[in-house]
């Protein structure tokens, strides 16, 4: 089938499921057409199958819990996977970046390309074909010309004319059907960099040993280096130390800490670790970016880096209690939720860290590394519904519930609001009540004005209860 005739089908089926309506089944039916029509560039390849189920699977999750947040991680697959159905083997930050600049320029990038070769044969489209089309538009671009000209000119033409109803036609609707089809054509004539593409698989994750003994000159400049690193990390080590220390002090022998304390105890030891896993990366990347990794007397420089990391490692762990705590006695808010996450980052990159220095790993090791982690943090994070989590477990295990956070949260804790307030109704003040009544009312209001292509997981459920 014409690239063009593909391109205009898959245009209409998009204008038909996003035209005025709001996200839901339209998004899933849509990423099935799309990785339909990537199939017929690249069928083969089990990578391109594998990105294309995660990014349905995304989509899935837009159907089950429509958020920010989902949308966010869809469209983030989204372009994932139109990197990979140009070339299977560049990295996955460059996949994302190649697929986001193709819904851009892909188009005019073959535009140009025929415009620079121009004896290049045309395989979408005939010069029958073509010429069909050109006569078409232009004789159409005429007759609008002149029927504006007949108009003025004669009175009985005028009146014909003023009796044909063209309010039908919109032109909103024509424009959006028309970015669905160059949205259509952007993905059936992709843009690949090839340059960009050969740069990135030039590069390996690991650092290549020099084949010759080191000069005498070059031997005197790295021990100065590993001097110099060994005495950084010794110092940085003994502040740490002390740093973790006096922490572990205040955590396990005060007693009387206010909320409020706490809350920055907590902030100040991320904004420390974070500070701390800066430095550290970049020392790392400083002392053992070359030759160093292959000098005979590095052992020394290699061990106190392996302790530094040991040390921040121990130092997530203590953060990671405290906000454990703090979770534990005011209940879960996406703050919270975010240093965790931050935390289980942290963690991967300091992992990542020992990693390049043990194995000789390269920068570009740790990029490719900890872009695909964030990746996958991003995938497993959409999987869950926080609104719905953080509601359940704060009514569930805190005692003194923040009920102003939970109502300012989505609208998909409405039905959990809703069940808490009638069980507890003597309990609440009357204002809370009256909130939580109006979120669950505009809620189920919004939901039963939805069309099918806006159709949502809670439709599903809602209506097998009845």
């Amino acid at each position: 089938m014409n690239v063009h005739i593909k391109s205009i089908l898959s245009a209409l089926a998009f204008s038909l499921l996003f035209y005025s309506k709001s996200i839901g089944l339209n998004l899933f039916l849509i990423s099935i057409i799309v990785v339909v029509l990537l199939t017929t560039l690249k069928k083969e390849q089990l990578i391109f199958w594998g990105y294309s189920a995660l990014y349905l699977y995304t989509a899935i999750l837009v159907f089950i819990n429509p958020s920010g947040f989902t949308y966010f991680v869809h469209i983030v697959a989204f372009f994932v996977l139109i990197g990979k159905s140009i070339s299977q083997k560049i990295s996955l930050y460059l996949s994302c970046f190649i697929g986001l600049i193709n819904m851009v320029v892909a188009l005019i990038s073959k535009i140009n390309g025929h415009i620079n070769h121009p004896n290049e044969k045309k395989k979408d489209i005939s010069p029958k074909a073509f010429n069909y089309i050109k006569g078409g538009v232009i004789a159409l671009f005429l007759l609008l010309i002149f029927t504006l000209l007949y108009k003025n000119a004669n009175p009985v033409f005028n009146d014909l004319l003023t009796q044909i109803d063209l309010s039908f036609i919109s032109i909103p609707w024509l424009f959006f059907t028309f970015l669905g089809y160059l949205m259509s054509l952007h993905l059936l004539l992709p843009f690949s960099p090839k340059q960009l593409i050969e740069y990135d698989q030039a590069l390996d994750n690991t650092l290549i040993a020099p084949k010759e003994p080191f000069l005498p000159n070059v031997t005197e400049k790295l021990n100065g280096e590993n001097t110099l690193g060994s005495i950084v990390f010794t110092v940085l080590n003994l502040l740490l130390i002390f740093f973790l220390v006096t922490d572990a002090i205040y955590l396990f022998q005060e007693n009387n800490i206010s909320n409020a304390e706490y809350s920055q105890s907590v902030h100040q030891g991320v904004y420390a670790l974070m500070f701390s896993i800066i430095i550290a990366i970049f020392l790392i990347l400083y002392f053992f970016r070359g030759k160093l990794n292959f000098f005979e007397e590095n052992k020394g420089i290699k061990s106190l880096t392996y302790a530094w990391i040991g040390l921040n490692i121990i130092l997530v762990a203590f953060t990671s209690y405290k906000n454990f705590t703090y979770v534990e006695a005011l209940g879960l808010t996406y703050k919270r939720i975010g240093v965790f996450v931050y935390l289980l980052l942290t963690l991967t990159g300091l992992i990542t860290a020992y990693i390049k220095v043990a194995q000789i790993k390269s920068f570009v090791y740790l990029v490719r590394t900890n872009l695909a982690t964030l990746f996958a943090f991003l995938i497993v994070s959409a999987s869950i519904p926080w609104d719905s989590m953080i509601t359940w477990y704060n009514l569930k295990e805190i005692e003194v519930v923040d009920l102003d956070y939970l109502i300012n949260l989505g609208d998909s804790n409405s039905t959990q609001l809703s069940e808490y307030a009638k069980n507890n109704n003597p309990k609440l003040p009357i204002d809370l009540l009256k909130r939580i009544d109006q979120k669950n009312q505009d809620f189920l209001r919004k939901q039963s004005d939805k069309s099918w292509q806006e159709y949502t997981l809670y439709q599903f459920t809602t209506n097998n209860k009845k």
